[in-house]
């Protein structure tokens, strides 16, 4: 992946308040490994991966946003290929060496690279 490569993250429905993205959406789970689950948009259009998370995964998702690589790094994470069997796209931003506060910090900062790029799909 390159600086310019734009990493997708699908937002959970939970995560927007009013129409507007939480920072929440950029907070790995703690089912997660401290990973934060993105497609690697160099492999995968935003339309695609949705369709991917809802349909393949039956997962839900209220529209894709994105952030770069340069933008994970600009806060000090970073980014990483992780592709699975049935998901060669997937990639993952790597949150092991923070706290759960450094993370909703970091996270904040993230959300506010993704409202500046603005919604890359959403459905409808």
């Amino acid at each position: 992946m390159r600086p310019e490569t734009v990493l997708l993250r699908q937002v959970h429905p939970n995560f927007l308040s009013g129409g507007e993205l939480t920072s929440q959406a950029f907070v790995p789970n703690s089912g997660d490994n401290n990973k934060l689950s993105v497609y690697d948009g160099d492999q995968i259009t935003a339309e695609h991966s949705y369709t991917h998370y809802t349909v393949s995964q039956n997962k839900q998702s209220s529209g894709v946003w994105g952030l770069s690589c340069a933008d994970v790094a600009a806060v000090g994470l970073t980014s990483a290929p992780d592709p699975l069997p049935h998901f060669p796209s997937h990639a993952l931003v790597d949150f092991a060496a923070c706290s759960e506060k450094q993370s909703r910090k970091l996270a904040k900062r993230l959300k506010s690279f993704a409202v500046a790029r603005g919604c890359l799909y959403q459905p409808g």
